[in-house]
């Protein structure tokens, strides 16, 4: 019991000293300094203090006893005689004389037999004196009260105050007399105030010192203060008086020397910074250059190669649809097949261009994510079984809200990059819900991807298999342009893959509603019928595009006017007096002159309502935009003649349905 009432004490005095220390350092500078020089000087004070006032009322108190004692054996000796002889004036006379010489509050003289007494007071002796307390002091408040023995003449007495056993008999009476104690606690008030007056001065000069010391320090450590501050915002002029030689003169002196460092390195490290962005400029300047220069004979080549090619894509059309001849047809299917490898090499980097420059236009629509599942079946089968892989596309009866084609695009991208790298297993093409989107997944059996290449994948020309760069496996440029249609359709692909184990392709695509999926579209129901019989103007600076476009049309039955440039067109055109069906124009022309002014001119003539489809073989971001821009349907040659048909038949549809 006894330990555990110790161990509480001692933590309960660990937990007040815990929180004081807690307290003390939570002040300020200025406050600790209080503390530390006003508590020592209160404890200091107050104990001095306690000291001398406890010692001087000892000695009040003393002195008090020792006059009391000595007025009351005076009163015993003078009032001897009185009564024995009995004179109660005499006696009444020397006990008020008694009383008025030694400032006593009660006096009083009386026999043993109480015969005789005079008493000079209002106090009640009875109540004084509790007998027998001869020769000692009574202290009861508010008075203190001392008897002493009167005796007989002959009376053999001691010493002092102390009366011998023996002499009792001889005791004939008895002094009394008492002192008020209000002196003493005016006294004891008295000391009071003046060590309170001491320790309020003591405490008060301690104060006013400690406050002006820590005055002085807290403004000195406030101007350091200010000083790092306005350093570490940039000021590095900025200087501190160092005062004298002390901890803190030191300190300022180590703040300057370091403001000055600073100075001097950021000087040198502002004229580093100037060489650097001046070297960094002219390297800047000069890769700007060499970039416009590369983009410039880019799209310079890519244009002088667009024309030819699709200028051969359409002979090659014609060729096959002329052909009679097994053998013949053969060559021609082959050479129709060449042509296709190398439209897609183009168009690949076509769609890049286009994508960047934004002129790819989202339509979304509510559609079954069914459709777009058979037809990647369909498309992928075939490839899939000759080379050993089992495809596997998982039903779903989701309805999607999204851009069927580009997203169709994006799954056409990531099925065949997947059977590309995929040598055996198995591919499986999934969707499921997660909220209110569904997550369509490719899964594939093959290679893999090394972790630190998933996000360099995604860039343009990367491919992590093909050292050779071998034409049959692409540009590199799949990925990169799933990456950015996936960011059109507001989506982004993330993608999973061990090496030797696999890969998994993922994109999300909003859910749609069963009620608002529209009819599926089928162009090819309705190019024939939309072709037959129209007639065409096409301006194009190309003798052989417009050879080869006269001798498409003649096979679907399209009547066609063909000129090197606009005024040429419609000279023939008001020959005729006929008006064109649709115009079909080149972007670049000759003398500076591009398709935007020829449809405008056409339409100008023949109504705004005209038909107009650009083809260009410039892959420039900013031309693709200004024929988007200007409103009018783009397609970049080379150009298959199925999908030239489709365009028309969109644009006609289009116009008459508008």
């Amino acid at each position: 019991m006894i330990r555990q009432l110790a161990r509480r004490c001692c933590q309960t005095l660990a937990d007040r000293y815990r929180v004081l220390r807690i307290f003390f350092w939570q002040q300020s500078l200025r406050s600790r300094i209080l503390i530390i020089a006003l508590v020592p000087s209160l404890l200091t004070a107050g104990l001095l203090s306690s000291q001398l006032i406890r010692q001087k009322i000892a000695e009040t108190e003393h002195n008090m006893s020792q006059e009391l004692l000595s007025a009351t054996r005076h009163m015993a000796a003078t009032g001897q005689y009185p009564l024995i002889s009995g004179d109660i004036n005499l006696l009444q006379l020397t006990v008020e004389k008694e009383r008025s010489q030694e400032n006593l509050a009660f006096a009083c003289v009386q026999d043993v037999r109480d015969s005789v007494r005079y008493c000079s007071g209002t106090t009640d002796l009875d109540a004084l004196i509790p007998f027998p307390a001869i020769g000692e002091i009574v202290k009861k408040e508010p008075l203190w009260v001392a008897a002493y023995p009167i005796l007989l003449p002959d009376a053999e007495m001691d010493s002092g105050f102390e009366v011998s056993s023996q002499s009792t008999s001889r005791v004939v009476g008895y002094a009394v007399s008492a002192v008020s104690t209000e002196s003493l606690v005016l006294s004891k008030r008295r000391a009071l105030q003046i060590a309170a007056s001491l320790i309020v001065a003591s405490l008060a000069l301690t104060a006013f010192l400690a406050w002006r010391l820590s005055t002085t320090l807290t403004r000195r450590v406030q101007h350091l203060s200010d000083a790092v501050d306005r350093i570490a915002g940039g000021n590095l002029q900025i200087r501190v008086n160092p005062g004298t030689s002390t901890e803190l003169g030191v300190l300022e002196s180590g703040i300057n020397r370091m403001a000055e460092s600073l100075q001097t390195h950021q000087d040198e490290m502002h004229v580093r910074i100037i060489h650097a962005t001046a070297d960094l400029a002219a390297k800047k300047d000069e890769a700007e250059r060499a970039n416009t220069t590369k983009s410039r004979f880019f799209a310079a080549a890519s244009h002088d190669l667009r024309q030819p090619l699709h200028a051969l894509g359409l002979f090659g059309e014609a060729l096959k649809q002329r052909v009679t001849t097994s053998e013949l047809s053969t060559l021609a299917h082959q050479i129709s097949s060449s042509i296709s490898s190398l439209e897609s090499l183009l168009n690949a980097l076509l769609d890049v261009s286009r994508l960047d420059a934004g002129a790819i236009e989202v339509r979304k629509r509510h559609f079954p994510v069914s459709q777009l599942f058979d037809h990647i079946g369909q498309q992928f089968e075939g490839p899939a079984t000759a080379k050993g892989i089992r495809l596997k596309v998982r039903p779903s009866n989701w309805i999607l809200y999204s851009d069927p084609i580009l997203l169709e695009r994006v799954l056409i991208n990531l099925v065949s990059n997947a059977l590309r790298y995929t040598n055996s297993g198995r591919i499986l093409v999934s969707g499921r819900k997660r909220g209110n989107a569904m997550l369509i997944q490719v899964w594939d059996t093959g290679i893999g991807i090394p972790q630190n290449a998933l996000d360099s994948i995604f860039e343009e020309y990367v491919q992590l298999n093909n050292p050779d760069r071998d034409r049959e496996k692409g540009l590199g440029l799949g990925l990169a342009i799933v990456s950015r249609t996936a960011n059109l359709l507001g989506s982004q692909i993330r993608v999973r893959s061990r090496l030797n184990h696999g890969s998994v392709f993922s994109i999300e695509v909003p859910l749609g509603s069963t009620l608002k999926v529209a009819p599926a579209e089928n162009p090819a129901l309705s190019v024939g019928a939309s072709l037959q019989g129209q007639l065409a103007a096409l301006v194009d600076d190309e003798i052989p595009i417009l050879n080869a476009m006269e001798t498409l049309f003649s096979t679907w039955g399209v009547s066609i006017v063909t000129g090197r440039d606009g005024e040429e067109v419609l000279e023939q055109f008001e020959k005729l007096g006929k008006h064109p069906d649709f115009l079909i124009t080149d972007y670049s022309l000759q003398n500076n002159k591009n398709g935007i002014d020829v449809a405008r001119q056409f339409q100008e003539k023949f109504g705004a309502d005209l038909p107009v489809l650009v083809l260009t073989g410039d892959t420039s971001p900013d031309t693709l935009q200004l024929i988007t821009q200007a409103g009018y349907r783009v397609i970049h040659k080379p150009v298959r003649p199925a999908r030239l048909r489709a365009a028309l038949a969109h644009i006609l549809d289009k116009d008459a349905s508008g």
